[in-house]
Order: structure tokens, then sequence, then C-alpha cells
């Protein structure tokens, strides 16, 4: 993934696999996006078709799980939601001579993307990892510059390349 070429052309090749990136990583969103309505709108069909039973106490209880089943789906819906918000921030085309929000970084050890924290991904069959500026790794590569080295968990790692 480093491109060492000195024509225009490598820069259009460099926006061209961050766009990539960007666009695996808006997919996974919406596709958890979409997974997350759906539950919820099958638990509250359940939570709606769901009658009162003789034995009420046992009903309330139920209806209690059920509710914070609910409120838990709510709370990851807006997370996710905030996190597309946030990597519709990412200026695709922005060049970067140090890692900063929106940055694709090519190291010794592997490729980060710095925007929001999703773990590991795979990008046209290479790992990637989405990862907030916030995180410790995030914060170990925040500012370095091509050529710097950081010690990050007992492991020495050498940035090769920032787009």
């Amino acid at each position: 993934m480093t491109f060492n070429m000195d024509t225009n052309a490598s820069n259009d090749l460099r926006s061209m696999e961050k766009e990539a990136v960007v666009a695996h990583l808006n997919k996974l969103l919406e596709e958890r996006v979409q997974s997350l309505k759906d539950e919820l709108v099958n638990t509250l069909e359940a939570r709606n078709s769901d009658t009162k039973s003789s034995a009420g106490d046992k009903h309330e209880v139920g209806r209690a799980m059920v509710q914070q089943e609910l409120d838990q789906l709510e709370a990851q819906l807006a997370k996710t939601q905030a996190m597309q918000q946030e990597l519709a921030r990412v200026p695709i085309d922005r060049a970067y001579e140090q890692v900063a929000f929106g940055s694709l970084i090519t190291t010794d050890q592997g490729h980060y993307f710095i925007a929001i924290g999703l773990g590991a991904i795979e990008v046209a069959g290479e790992r990637c990892y989405a990862i907030s500026l916030a995180s410790p790794i995030g914060q170990a590569l925040k500012d370095k510059r091509v050529g710097e080295v950081i010690d990050f968990n007992g492991k020495r790692i050498i940035v090769q390349a920032i787009q």
C-alpha cells in the first residue's frame, strides 16, 4: 500500500485508496444502522403485541426487560449514526504531512485509518485498522511524520506513508 511515485497519478491512487476505505466503512455503518432499525421494529412489535396475562407482576417485569432492550438498541443506533456523521467529516482529498483526523497511515506494522473506532476491517484484500484519534494508538501516532518511530505496547512502529 506504500506508493513512492512522484507523479500526480500517485496522488490520485492514494485518494482512491482512502476513498475505498471510507466507502467500505460507510457500507458497514449503513448495514449496522439498518440492522439496528430492523431489530428496534421487531422488539417494538413484540412489546406492543404482548397481552397482559393473569400473572401481572411477571408481565410487568417482561415489559421492563423489553424496554431496557429498546433503550440499548436506541443507544447503539445513536452511536452508529454519530459514527456516520464523524466519517462524513473526513476530507477525502486532503494531503497530510503529519498524522491527523482523516489520515490513512501505512506503517511497518500495518495500515491505520484515523477517523472512527471500528477496529480491523478488510479493504481490497488488505487489513486496515479503523481507529479514533482518541484511542491509545491514535494518540501515539498523532502529529507523527513519515519516517518517525513510535513505541507502542512494546512494539517499534515506523510511519512509512501518510495519505
